[in-house]
């Protein structure tokens, strides 16, 4: 028996419309772009943007770190990496090192967080330095 495989490529209004009459299924797509680390990205649909995915492994629990964010599965807040990162200058691995519970894509989640949300870890950085009685 033969299996023969083919490409189809749709402009992005076409896919648009596609998911729009459910001629495509978003979850089957989705898991086959991710499986197969293909990557769409336009200006109506975005899927297995890498990005998009590692923000998933940050988290908020009112009973952790009251509240702030986390790293989903650990107590470690994600100002903790971004203090360790910009303001004491390690490099992926000494954080790793440093937390070797954590892996590689929890800790760049952490980092891609901070991008996103640069003022609010800033508030709680300067939060705890003022705790700590540092400034």
């Amino acid at each position: 028996m033969t299996t023969t495989y083919f490409t189809t490529y749709f402009s992005d209004r076409e896919i648009v419309e596609q998911f729009a009459d459910n001629l495509l299924n978003i979850t089957t797509s989705l898991v086959t772009a991710v499986v197969l680390g293909w990557r769409y990205m336009s200006g109506e649909n975005a899927v297995a943007d890498e990005r998009s995915l590692r923000t998933l492994l940050i988290g908020r629990n009112q009973e952790i770190c009251g509240g702030r964010p986390t790293i989903l599965a650990s107590r470690v807040a994600v100002s903790d990496i971004v203090e360790l990162h910009h303001l004491l200058r390690w490099d992926l691995q000494r954080i790793l090192d440093e937390y070797p519970y954590l892996n590689e894509e929890e800790v760049i989640a952490a980092l891609e967080y901070y991008e996103q949300h640069t003022e609010e870890i800033d508030k709680y950085i300067m939060e705890e330095k003022e705790i700590n009685g540092q400034l």
